[in-house]
């Protein structure tokens, strides 16, 4: 009999220690419903990005990414330019500087078994962007006297605005765990397309010379505008003894979104 005991309390004893152990140690998997992210591929066009995701189910989230860009020329700018092929337009693209500010809401389905936060997941998403832009403009005025050029000059009016876009579109992409609170979300493509309109203003005193001369360069770059890709952009202008105004007409707007960021959960 006291053998039988003696047998029981050491085997009691042998299995404290994994019992304690499996009631402190923390568990593997965390079970925070919301997480923040850093994309660090916009940082190559010089912006910055930042997101927030929070879950509805086991499979489905919902969330928003805000990235701003200070004023700095075309991200990427050399690749426009091979696009175009017109010289006076790859060099206002030369010149032109700009900023912006987005907000892009999403709604992400996780398709993985694994649940929320983890494998592939696709996701419609709107955006909404303000873009700020300034770019001095030249305009050759040519002077002529009975058909006789008397004298040609360039003269450059500083422009410069605001373009609003509203996009709408569908990424894919996977979420991987990397420890127990911090993951890699890797966004593969997602395209999006939508319009913006905007306005764009320079002030300068012009004589007539100058306001006929303003208008040609105009209508050439009205031109120029409509043959840019995804159907080019829409403008009219208004010239006057004090400025000029370009009105960017409801145009398509085209964008892919894409992203390489460390999350982490909570």
């Amino acid at each position: 009999m006291n053998n039988k005991l003696l047998t029981l309390v050491l085997l009691v004893l042998t299995m404290m220690p994994f019992t304690s152990r499996s009631q402190t140690e923390p568990s593997a998997e965390s079970t925070g419903k919301n997480m923040v992210k850093f994309n660090t591929l916009p940082l190559l066009g010089g912006k910055f990005s930042f997101e927030y995701e929070r879950s509805i189910t086991d499979r489905i989230s919902a969330g928003a990414a805000i990235s701003f860009r200070p004023e700095k020329k075309l991200p990427f700018q050399s690749t426009v330019q091979n696009l175009v092929d017109d010289e006076d337009l790859n060099k206002l693209i030369n010149e032109f500087k700009s900023s912006n500010f987005s907000i892009t809401p999403e709604v992400r389905f996780y398709l993985s078994k694994r649940g929320l936060f983890k494998g592939f997941y696709m996701a419609p998403y709107l955006k909404y962007a303000n873009y700020k832009a300034s770019v001095p403009f030249d305009f050759d005025v040519t002077v002529e006297e009975s058909a006789t050029e008397i004298y040609s000059r360039t003269e450059t009016i500083p422009l410069e605005g605001t373009i609003k876009s509203f996009t709408g579109g569908f990424s894919m992409g996977f979420n991987f765990k990397l420890s127990r609170q911090f993951h890699l979300d890797w966004r593969l493509i997602g395209p999006g397309y939508g319009s913006g309109k905007g306005k764009v203003s320079g002030t300068m005193a012009l004589n007539p010379d100058e306001q006929q001369a303003l208008r040609e360069s105009m209508e050439d770059l009205k031109v120029d505008m409509r043959d840019l890709p995804l159907g080019g952009i829409k403008m009219e202008y208004d010239v006057r003894d004090d400025g000029a105004d370009i009105h960017i007409k409801r145009s398509p707007w085209a964008g892919i979104r894409t992203g390489l960021s460390i999350g982490y959960r909570f």
